[in-house]
């Protein structure tokens, strides 16, 4: 079991997406990359997804993404555990969203299953 929101939990997530067929299949043509920030720890780790292939790595709030999700801790872990779904907090502002709506709207596919990946991983908050 690997901490949640950890370098070890993203080099998983990156590592199960790379291995789910399903994943290949629907993110083959996406080139993107996702910032993910817990707001009151000052963490962030991006998604790097160049034709479906995801790598992970810790990075500065700020730095450059395509999409940014942000929001504190207890919100990141009521979505790993399935209370919150990752698309609710955003349309209720618990989770802050910077990027193009259309596009995020336009990969929610890929969006939905790297969500459902990530809910598999074993962790603890």
């Amino acid at each position: 079991m690997v901490q949640y929101f950890s370098p070890e939990y993203f080099d998983e997530l990156a590592r199960r997406l790379n291995a789910d067929g399903e994943w290949m299949k629907k993110a083959a043509t996406l080139t993107t990359k996702i910032t993910l920030t817990v707001t009151d720890r000052g963490q962030s780790y991006m998604l790097v997804i160049a034709n479906g292939a995801v790598t992970a790595q810790k990075v500065a709030g700020e730095d450059p993404a395509d999409f940014k999700f942000e929001a504190p801790y207890e919100i990141w872990g009521k979505i790993a555990t399935g209370t919150l779904d990752f698309n609710t907090a955003v349309i209720t502002g618990k989770m802050r969203f910077r990027g193009s709506l259309p596009k995020i709207m336009g990969i929610q596919p890929q969006m939905n299953r790297l969500t459902q990946i990530a809910k598999e991983i074993p962790a603890q908050a």
